[in-house]
């Protein structure tokens, strides 16, 4: 793994070598690297590839959910403060891999006229964050993208209506590039893609769900929308079984 230079300020890799994309952003006095990948040696990896390129030291390691493959690297950064979101805490239950510094909805780290935002979004799962650049205007999305591929919809914490909610934001900001939690680094034109998926399948499976479908019946609806294939077997099919029961929550508690 390599930390190959984005922007003036950003460095990433999304080889897949880490399982999970891993990045950074160099301000003027520290450096932030974003996730963790999955192993130590693939964060060690990262981080030597990436001080051997920036001038400001690594200082901080922001978390944009608990998953492993975002997070079983930060003993290598243990000399760094450690940020993610208040949730992130109770879904991580290791202490190896808890935070040192977390916020409720948002937290800007300033240094000098840069900044970065952190921003709680949930969706994919209740943790989930998002990073944004403003100056290079760019989104580490972690996985509420997975450029070009079905994303991964089986943490217990789902929610797709919150999920939705994040994406029709990223649409409302200026964005000229995303790195997604999984893919290639790919631009705005991916978010409306996703966007029109997730409004289209809420309202697909949500129809079911109240016209009294059963989990089997969703799983084998011929009509969703198209989107990409998956990338791994089975995970089109965790999906659906989660959206139904999200609806099918909603729908029973709707009736009591």
């Amino acid at each position: 793994m390599k930390a190959t230079k984005l922007t003036d300020r950003v460095y990433v890799d999304t080889s897949g070598e880490g399982k999970g994309n891993i990045g950074a952003i160099e301000l003027n006095n520290y450096t932030i690297v974003v996730d963790s990948t999955i192993s130590i040696n693939s964060a060690k990896a990262f981080r030597n590839s990436l001080e051997s390129q920036v001038k400001s030291p690594v200082r901080k390691l922001v978390l944009t959910h608990y998953h492993s493959d975002h997070t079983l690297g930060i003993p290598v950064f243990r000399d760094c403060e450690i940020i993610a979101s208040e949730p992130y805490k109770r879904l991580k239950r290791s202490a190896k891999y808890q935070p040192t510094q977390t916020f409720e909805n948002s937290l800007v780290l300033e240094d000098g006229d840069l900044k970065v935002e952190l921003v709680l979004a949930g969706g994919h799962t209740k943790d989930s964050s998002y990073i944004y650049f403003p100056i290079e205007k760019t989104l580490f999305s972690g996985d509420l993208i997975f450029a070009k591929t079905f994303f991964y919809a089986g943490d217990p914490t789902f929610n797709p209506e919150t999920w939705l909610d994040a994406l029709n934001r990223f649409l409302s900001m200026q964005i000229a590039i995303v790195i997604p939690g999984h893919g290639p680094v790919c631009d705005k034109e991916e978010i409306v893609t996703y966007a029109k998926f997730f409004k289209d399948m809420c309202s697909v499976i949500k129809k079911l769900v109240e016209d009294g479908a059963k989990e089997k019946e969703v799983i084998r609806y011929e009509s969703f929308p198209e989107f990409y294939t998956e990338y791994r077997k089975g995970v089109k099919e965790l999906a659906l079984t989660n959206w139904y029961k999200f609806y099918k929550k909603k729908f029973v508690s709707a009736r009591k």
